[in-house]
């Protein structure tokens, strides 16, 4: 068995009332940290995920997506994705999902 380096943590998640805004990679090394971020905002309120700063995201980051929208529709809430890139909005349409997720085009309130 070999160890492997410590990676550095490829995405920046910040909490600003509501809403959390990450920048980055949102990839297998960086996933988990958004997972439980994302669990620690669960409850009746809604989450806004500010993701104007994602510019890479896998399918690892997709899963964690999908399931803290399960949670937060088990909780009577909603998980709100704003201001996804060409490229991220790219994977939630091939994994068909973005039908299914409320994606906004913006973080203004109105999502326009």
């Amino acid at each position: 068995m070999t160890d492997e380096p410590d990676v550095p943590s490829r995405l920046t998640i910040e909490r600003d009332g509501a809403t959390i805004a990450i920048a980055g990679e949102l990839d297998a090394h960086s996933a988990p940290a958004l997972r439980d971020e994302l669990a620690a905002s669960s409850g009746p309120d809604d989450i806004v995920v500010d993701m104007s700063g994602i510019t890479f995201m896998d399918s690892s980051g997709l899963r964690v997506l999908i399931d803290a929208h399960q949670r937060a529709a088990d909780s009577d809430s909603r998980l709100v994705l704003c201001a996804p890139s060409s490229s991220v909005r790219r994977v939630l349409q091939i994994a068909g999902v973005l039908d299914h997720l409320e994606v906004r085009n913006s973080v203004a309130p109105d999502g326009q």
